[in-house]
């Protein structure tokens, strides 16, 4: 008699069938898109334990630079002091920065500045105005690096410190990161290596983005969009290396925090 190539064939002998799921096959695996994780809440007054002075390099930015803006102004967790480093651009970028946050809340660099060196002129900016009056002695000290086309959403900065609490251990704290353009598709989710050494995302070719990678797990690094750097190690291992300007510093930097002994973790 013909069967449905679909349907097993009744087990007459009593023997299990491999076509039934115990909970740990096909069922099991599709199950965990239907109830994804939650990790446990965190108490808001737990985040007043915690500082973030944002960065925001920019460089012929202007094109990005009002929905980057909007978005950080529209954060439910704002950061603590912000910054913003323009790079020598030769659009309107730094007239659309001083607008936004006012001229004395905005570095003008050259253009040969590396985003590492971009990153330490708007700490040192930050400190300066700061020296005077600081009050976070007993907080944990954090950099937010910002991009001119990093448009956060509302929740990002607080889920990323709500991660420092669950791991205080931490010392970079990356979101996952999406298109631009396309807000489904997923760009970066933690990075690694290949064995080329090429810089490697794990990610399919136009991977859309279903919940599949949202576990917060350690990683070898995390793109600069948006990572929540402690400070503390940052200033112990020199930022950026001045070396590579642009390109890789991520990477490189995610890797000499692990030999350094602190975790990098990514918490989409």
């Amino acid at each position: 008699m013909p069967t449905d190539p679909i349907s097993p064939p009744d087990q007459r002998d009593g023997a299990p069938s491999v076509y039934d799921d115990p909970g740990l096959g096909a069922d099991s695996v599709l199950d965990a898109f239907v109830e994804p994780y939650e990790p446990p809440a965190v108490d808001p007054a737990e985040l007043l334990g915690h500082h973030v002075t944002a960065i925001l390099v920019a460089h012929d930015g202007q094109r990005w630079l009002p929905r980057t803006l909007a978005a950080v102004a529209a954060s439910d967790r704002i950061p603590d002091r912000l910054v913003a480093v323009d790079t020598g651009s030769r659009d309107a970028s730094a007239q659309v920065l001083a607008d936004a946050l006012g001229g004395h809340a905005v570095v003008k660099m050259p253009s040969s500045t590396g985003f590492g060196a971009a990153i330490e002129a708007g700490l040192a900016a930050a400190d300066g105005r700061a020296s005077a009056q600081t009050t976070w002695q007993d907080q944990v000290e954090w950099v937010w690096l910002l991009h001119d086309d990093c448009a956060p959403a509302p929740d990002a900065l607080r889920r990323l410190l709500e991660c420092a609490v669950r791991r205080p251990d931490a010392a970079v704290i990356g979101p996952k990161v999406l298109g631009w353009r396309d807000e489904r598709q997923l760009l970066e989710v933690g990075v690694t290596m290949t064995g080329g050494g090429r810089r490697h995302t794990g990610l399919e070719r136009r991977e859309y983005d279903q919940g599949q990678h949202d576990t917060t797990r350690e990683v070898l690094a995390v793109g600069s969009a948006g990572a929540l750097v402690r400070r503390d190690v940052w200033d112990e291992l020199g930022g950026f290396d001045k070396r590579l300007p642009i390109f890789r510093d991520d990477v490189d930097y995610g890797w000499r925090v692990n030999l350094a002994g602190h975790p990098v973790v990514v918490h989409p």
